[in-house]
């Protein structure tokens, strides 16, 4: 139900919808409060579940994405595009450098 009905699950627009969309259903995702991400690949009993300490949902959704690049379960072209939606700042975010923080 949720991956042929993904607006019934966090609306028009949100990560989880729009995830699913782009996997074509082979994605199920659900948010949740406080930093949680549960992502699971239909039919084959594997997911994952991510928690960010402080709930910020900009991180949450970066390694989400990133995981599911390196785990095979996503295209890049679909990747880009929601890293495009989901991973930009917002125009009246002050955003101040303090150091950098890389994946290997």
């Amino acid at each position: 139900a949720m991956t042929h009905h993904p607006e019934m699950v966090a609306g028009e627009g949100c990560f989880d919808t729009e995830l699913m969309r782009a996997t074509q259903g082979e994605l199920v995702s659900k948010s949740g409060a406080e930093g949680i991400q549960c992502i699971g690949r239909v039919g084959e009993g594997m997911g994952l579940a991510i928690k960010v300490q402080d709930g910020a949902a900009r991180a949450k959704y970066a390694l989400a994405l990133h995981l599911l690049q390196r785990m095979g379960w996503i295209q890049p072209a679909a990747a880009e595009m929601l890293g495009e939606r989901f991973l930009s700042i917002g125009p009246y975010t002050r955003l101040e450098v303090e150091g950098e923080l890389r994946m290997p």
